[in-house]
């Protein structure tokens, strides 16, 4: 897919789309609304690429769900 070519491109229009809600919410309810690294919570919780090689045909696996804190820990940013 041209998509997936050029995801950096086009990843914050790709999560806007009802797909992306779609995936999103899934791996939300698999993770049972919880942060997988730390547990949390009750808190604003990110659906993470672990790879951006199957972007808008995502594996579950492909995907974590991290709190705002892991989230920058993951990226090396707090």
């Amino acid at each position: 897919k041209a998509f997936v070519k050029d995801y950096k491109k086009n990843y914050s229009s790709y999560l806007e789309t009802s797909h992306w809600e779609n995936i999103r919410n899934l791996k939300l309810k698999e993770a049972e609304y919880k942060c997988q690294l730390c547990s949390k919570k009750d808190v604003k919780l990110h659906v993470h690429h672990n790879t951006y090689e199957r972007i808008g045909n995502e594996d579950m696996n492909d995907l974590i769900v991290l709190c705002e804190d892991c989230h920058k820990k993951f990226h090396n940013i707090g």
